[in-house]
């Protein structure tokens, strides 16, 4: 008689969080609604099934689901960076790793950085609106704030509009953290904002940012997986 067909998810992904606080804020952004986004310059096409390893620090083994990709988005989208938006079709198994986690949370730690100190203290307040559970460390001068970079940090916030070429040394210096700390780059120049990206910056907004602009771009940076490879990429034969 012969053996069973065995078949195998046609591409698999695996997405590493930088830190469990991380996990969890892409958990109540999308993964609790059945979705998730990863960046990938990877050609997975639309409606292709899709298997996702969620790699948290703190969990022994990856999580493994399942889903569809429901859509793509190239390089020169205007609408944010490329990769893939994913229904998940179960996320039963996410359940035991959230409430372990939530267990031993203790809040997320954001360094914000701006030399104006009204504008400091408006930021931080809109911040902690956005995620309640921040601890905002407030930093005035860029030298301190780099001796203040560390990997517990979960965010930085740069106002690069004073004294700008501080702030992005400190952006520099931020990218250079390992695990590698994401970072949030505010300015009312575009032209600054476009720098601030190819400095690495993960999330750039306007300033003074709308509370809805700075709400997506914080929960972006601070949800974004810390890296996303491609383990399976073409179906493989089956075996009689």
């Amino acid at each position: 008689m012969a053996e069973p067909v065995t078949l195998r998810l046609p591409f698999v992904v695996q997405a590493d969080f930088r830190t469990a606080a991380s996990f969890l804020v892409a958990y109540s952004v999308n993964l609790s609604r059945g979705a998730l986004f990863l960046e990938t310059d990877h050609d997975v096409p639309s409606g292709a099934p899709i298997g996702v390893d969620l790699g948290v620090p703190g969990i022994a083994a990856p999580i493994e689901l399942a889903g569809i990709v429901a859509w793509r988005r190239g390089a020169d989208s205007p609408e944010g960076p490329p990769g893939i938006g994913i229904e998940l079709a179960d996320i039963g198994p996410l359940g035991t790793t959230v409430d372990e986690l939530v267990a031993h949370f203790h809040g997320i730690q954001i360094l914000l950085l701006s030399g104006d100190r009204q504008d400091r203290t408006t930021l931080a307040r809109l911040i902690k609106s956005i995620v309640t559970t921040a601890e905002v460390a407030q930093a005035a001068d860029a030298e301190v704030a780099k001796t203040t970079l560390a990997p517990e940090l979960d965010l930085v916030v740069l106002d690069l509009d004073y004294e700008t070429d501080r702030a992005l040394d400190t952006l520099r210096a931020a990218r250079t953290i390992e695990p590698r700390v994401p970072t949030v780059a505010i300015t009312a120049n575009p032209l600054l904002r476009e720098q601030a990206r190819a400095e690495g910056a993960d999330e750039t907004a306007s300033n003074p940012p709308p509370f809805t602009e700075l709400q997506v771009v914080l929960m972006r940076a601070l949800g974004k997986p810390l890296a996303t490879r491609v383990l399976v990429s073409s179906p493989p034969p089956a075996t009689a």
